[in-house]
């Protein structure tokens, strides 16, 4: 198994979709950054900002984090994970 390290704060879960088709969203109050270890197969994707988890029963949890994408590609790079 493959990990990364990153400092984050979640920002919000995205819970799927109501009976509307409408997105049901839970944010999450501010918070302090925590470094965490994160498995790889677990990030859909990373944004300039954002980082998007699959969790448990089908929801996507976005994170907030310190840095820039450029230091996630770095790690990527450094590890073979990173096609472009």
């Amino acid at each position: 198994m493959k990990y990364i390290v990153a400092r984050i704060r979640p920002r919000h879960v995205h819970l799927g979709y109501d009976e509307q088709g409408e997105l049901r969203t839970k944010k999450f109050e501010p918070r302090e950054f925590v470094e965490k270890v994160i498995k790889i197969d677990r990030i859909l994707s990373f944004t300039e900002d954002h980082i998007f988890i699959a969790c448990p029963h089908e929801t996507v949890q976005v994170w907030d984090y310190e840095g820039d994408l450029s230091q996630f590609k770095e790690q990527l790079r450094a590890e073979n994970l990173l096609i472009e």
